[in-house]
């Protein structure tokens, strides 16, 4: 195929300087031992992979093995299932030296090269603590052909859960580093490289995919490396950092045990969430079973009206329904004062993170203690104390700079999408931004930036809601064709046990019900809230 890039585009021109702000930063000449060399008949032809190189980092080691397909040999987790398609497998190890007297890192990059290529590069993200989902979120791609690579970014399962701290307990700024944005970048520049010396000629796309930790690694590239790629498939992206997002994720734990001294059980937290739902199904126009409007929801008044309802675990108290639209309200301060956004009405309370203790905010951003307890946490001490705290390591993580002009004026795409149930951080995080890069690039902003919010959606997926459908192929048809999605398509499970099908709207637009079957696309119409 015809590569755009074959004259030096601005994606292969990465491969050779990475980001000016970074060329103060030592480069070694290439790898280190090398355990198998296309050139001598591993993998297929090619140039050495002793040419690979990285600014700011060492390679050390390079292995590379045949695939026929079927399952990984060199990445974790062995005998992973891969699609039956013959590829060249490839794992990197690189290190960036000895850094603040915490000893040198280690991460790996895994690259899977597939015989038929398709001549486009996609990078796939992590969840959660891991910087990559793995095999797993690696073998679709393969599936459809693209080169597909991801990295540990030095965080390997070992470290799990606690993987900001040394074995002495201090907080490791290298490995914080490496897991927020350094592995990622390291990894795309070698697997650029790898893929123009492999294949003869540099990748024609470069591409990222991601969700919740993955799609905040992605947002991480468009604002730190515009250069990096072509196009952002950013899911629940977890952005606004270690203070704003791990707040609104510790809220109702926090409150739940200043008010009640213990958690909700959850038949009451399920009494309160179907009272909420009973409310305010409806404000779109169409009983479904979803929430597709949750700025309109008056919550307050749907848990008064629970009060007394029986469950197995007891009649629904006053103080129950309070400490409900506590969670819903969000953090603030003690004068009333709204710190950042509280969950959305519609999620389910049963689930996400108002049943967990929030230990790992606290005891490895915060305190870097794994004794700390949490419980002696009050919320004002929360929004105060403990914020500042986590405020401390905002600049790496926050990874929400509204300013995408660069990535915008080379022609980078952003698609982005958040479920309305979301269980973890609410979508508001991501309308906020929105709203925020919007301030500045005005209906510019439409040219390379799209925003879905798909009601009734958990996490990255699940819940009652119908699921984005495709939203990696959208991308690539807006990159690729200049065919910007207006509507994302949505299907799941309808509850007389059919289909629903949904036409997602680009936000400020939300979805109208103009009559007829609520299961089918038809009968909603995007526009104006």
């Amino acid at each position: 195929m015809t590569s755009r890039f074959a004259s030096g585009g601005r994606r292969a021109a990465s491969v050779l300087l990475v980001a000016g702000c970074l060329a103060a930063a030592p480069v070694w000449a290439g790898a280190g031992p090398v355990s198998a060399d296309p050139a001598t008949g591993a993998c297929a032809p090619g140039a050495s992979w002793s040419d690979l190189a990285v600014v700011g980092a060492e390679v050390t080691a390079v292995d590379a093995v045949a695939n026929p397909g079927g399952s990984t040999r060199l990445t974790p987790p062995l005998a992973s299932a891969t699609p039956d398609i013959a590829f060249c497998e490839v794992e990197i190890t690189l290190t960036h030296g000895v850094e603040g007297g915490l000893g040198p890192d280690e991460a790996r990059v895994w690259l899977w090269l597939p015989d038929d290529w398709n001549g486009r590069l996609q990078e796939v993200g992590g969840g959660g603590t891991h910087a990559t989902n793995g095999p797993r979120a690696m073998a679709p791609a393969l599936a459809d052909g693209y080169a597909v690579v991801a990295s540990d970014s030095g965080v390997p399962d070992a470290r799990q859960p606690n993987i900001f701290l040394t074995s002495e307990g201090a907080f490791d700024w290298q490995t914080y580093e490496n897991w927020t944005y350094r592995g990622v970048r390291d990894a795309t520049v070698l697997a650029q490289a790898a893929v123009r010396a492999y294949y003869g000629e540099p990748a024609a796309y470069s591409y990222w995919n991601g969700c919740s930790n993955g799609g905040r690694q992605g947002m991480a590239m468009a604002q730190r490396f515009p250069d990096l790629f072509d196009g952002i498939l950013a899911g629940a992206p977890a952005m606004y950092g270690a203070d704003r997002l791990n707040m609104t994720m510790s809220w109702p734990a926090v409150v739940q045990n200043e008010r009640l001294g213990d958690f909700l059980p959850t038949c009451k937290l399920a009494a309160l969430r179907d009272a909420v739902l009973a409310a305010c199904d409806g404000d779109d126009g169409v009983r479904d079973g979803l929430v597709s409007r949750p700025e309109l929801c008056d919550y307050r008044a749907a848990l008064d009206g629970a009060v007394g309802t029986k469950t197995p675990c007891g009649k629904v108290r006053k103080a129950d329904a309070a400490v409900v639209a506590e969670i819903y309200r969000g953090p603030h301060e003690a004068d009333g004062r709204a710190v950042w956004y509280g969950h959305t009405p519609g999620m389910d309370l049963t689930g996400g993170v108002v049943r967990v203790p929030p230990t790992f905010a606290l005891q490895n951003f915060a305190f870097a203690d794994l004794s700390y307890d949490w419980r002696q946490v009050s919320t004002t001490d929360l929004v105060g104390e403990v914020r500042s705290r986590l405020q401390g390591r905002l600049e790496l993580l926050a990874t929400a700079d509204p300013a995408l002009d660069t990535f915008a004026e080379q022609g980078g795409k952003v698609l982005m999408w958040h479920g309305l149930a979301d269980g973890l951080f609410p979508a508001d995080q991501s309308v906020h931004y929105y709203d925020e890069v919007r301030t500045l690039s005005g209906a510019a902003t439409d040219d390379y930036f799209r925003l879905f919010l798909a009601p009734g959606v958990d996490h990255c997926g699940g819940g009652a809601g119908p699921q984005p459908v495709a939203p990696f192929r959208a991308l690539v048809r807006w990159v690729e064709d200049g065919q910007a999605p207006d509507v994302l398509p949505a299907s799941g499970p309808a509850p007389d046990g059919g289909t629903r099908e949904r036409r997602l709207c680009a936000y400020p637009e939300v979805q109208h019900y103009r009559g007829g079957d609520p299961d089918s696309a038809a009968s909603f119409t995007c526009g104006a809230a």
